[in-house]
């Protein structure tokens, strides 16, 4: 799904260099006033406004939902979209799947100025009606519409960019005024028709509650998101796997326990691609708040589980991500990534320990590291722990300071010879790394 863009546009953009300077003139001269005279005074604020327009959709305006509930009082929270005509048109409005060409202007509330505008890029808008080209509000006020016609739309925030906004353009939750004039509709004759992805009238608006349809919309996005990610779009990608997100968490209908892994499983899925997103952005509180999300649903996720760990050292947060990465070696103690990712933890406990002993770190002890947690996630056999134990404390109880212990790692898993490292942590021991395949260590 494509929304209106509100990059920053450059005005020569159908300009050639090669272009007479006289005709460049004649386009200023005819385009400028043409398009200022349907400017609108954006300062009044959107409540005044919509005193005297008529509400033609109404929903929540929580999560897009429609109801047909006209008794709502003021102070209850609702939306949708209100209209004013300026310019009647003729002609039907245009039928779903019927392609449309307007031009536009896009306001913020109480901003003179617009932030989008289909004249600057000197060509109209073009989309089909009821396929989601585009955001859901500007969709649904064009149908609204006949050819020539020219309204003035407010539109509320679950029809647009929804809680989130489009950081840093878009901010959270807003609404937005539009004014559209429909220049051309053609209606479908050999328009591919998918009753999936179709809307329909706005009768029968309450059908996109199905669950089969939010699904499918669902995973169409989450394509599109996987599509933008492989290219390197990396926000356009968390902005479809968001949109697709909103569309089924907690608003479909679960019919039995099939439907419901179904649903379960595209949401991790959603949590998941977002994750990943977060983290090459590295945006690590949002990748571990994804991670948490992605685990409420399954706790032994291994990618969440390895993700949130890389998050939350990459916050310094390096004994919750010791707590993670344990469960993720204990799940799949051979895995490559995982086992990378539990050197790269050794060596920053290692580098926090020697900052300590410098005096140049301060370490705050309001959360110490809980070794013995961390020590009970590791799967190891019983009887392998209380020979560690034994070993251990023998060295400790030694009265010969001068001997090391020497622990070769050919010898152990790599289970193993973790559980080894963080038990030894925790007897406050000191390790020195000799080579790929020892470990040395001292009082």
């Amino acid at each position: 799904m494509e929304s209106i863009s509100v990059q920053p546009i450059n005005l020569n953009d159908n300009l050639d260099e090669s272009d007479d300077a006289n005709l460049r003139y004649s386009r200023a001269v005819h385009i400028e006033p043409f398009h200022r005279q349907r400017r609108i005074d954006g300062t009044l604020p959107f409540g005044e406004q919509i005193a005297t327009m008529q509400h033609v959709i109404l929903t929540n305006g929580v999560d897009g939902r429609y109801t047909y509930n006209d008794n709502l009082s003021d102070t209850e929270m609702k939306g949708g979209i209100w209209k004013e005509i300026f310019h009647n048109g003729i002609g039907q409005k245009p039928a779903t799947g019927a392609c449309v060409r307007l031009h536009y202007y896009a306001y913020f509330e109480h901003r003179d100025e617009p932030f989008d505008t289909s004249f600057k890029r000197r060509r109209p808008l073009e989309f089909r009606i009821g396929k989601y080209d585009v955001l859901p509000g500007i969709d649904l006020a064009v149908s609204t519409m006949q050819r020539r016609e020219r309204a003035k739309f407010i539109i509320s925030s679950d029809l647009l960019y929804g809680e989130l906004g489009c950081a840093p353009h878009i901010p959270e939750s807003t609404w937005c005024l539009y004014v559209f004039e429909l220049l051309t509709t053609n209606e479908p004759s050999t328009v591919f028709n998918d009753d999936q992805l179709v809307i329909k009238s706005p009768m029968n608006r309450h059908q996109i509650d199905d669950f089969a349809k939010r699904i499918r919309l669902a995973q169409s996005l989450r394509n599109t998101g996987n599509e933008e990610y492989a290219n390197g779009q990396l926000d356009r990608a968390l902005r479809s796997y968001n949109k697709a997100r909103q569309l089924i968490h907690n608003k479909v209908t679960l019919i039995d326990g099939k439907h419901e892994e179904q649903y379960h499983q595209l949401l991790l899925k959603l949590h998941l691609n977002s994750a990943q997103c977060y983290l090459r952005l590295d945006n690590y509180e949002k990748c571990f708040c994804a991670c948490r999300d992605a685990l409420v649903i399954e706790p032994n996720n291994l990618k969440a589980l390895f993700r949130a760990s890389v998050s939350l050292r990459s916050l310094n947060r390096l004994d919750d991500a010791g707590k993670y990465l344990a469960k993720a070696v204990a799940l799949d103690p051979e895995n490559r990534d995982v086992l990378n990712e539990v050197t790269k933890l050794n060596d920053a406990l290692d580098l926090l320990k020697q900052k300590k002993s410098d005096q140049t770190f301060t370490l705050h002890e309001s959360n110490p590291i809980d070794y013995e947690e961390m020590l009970s996630c590791i799967a190891v056999s019983d009887e392998f722990r209380s020979n560690v134990d034994s070993l251990v404390n023998e060295f400790i109880q030694s009265n010969d300071a001068s001997q090391p212990f020497l622990i070769q790692r050919r010898n152990f898993s790599e289970t193993e010879h973790y559980y080894i490292e963080i038990f030894v942590k925790s007897k406050q021991l000191n390790i020195t790394r000799l080579g790929d395949d020892t470990i040395q260590i001292t009082k």
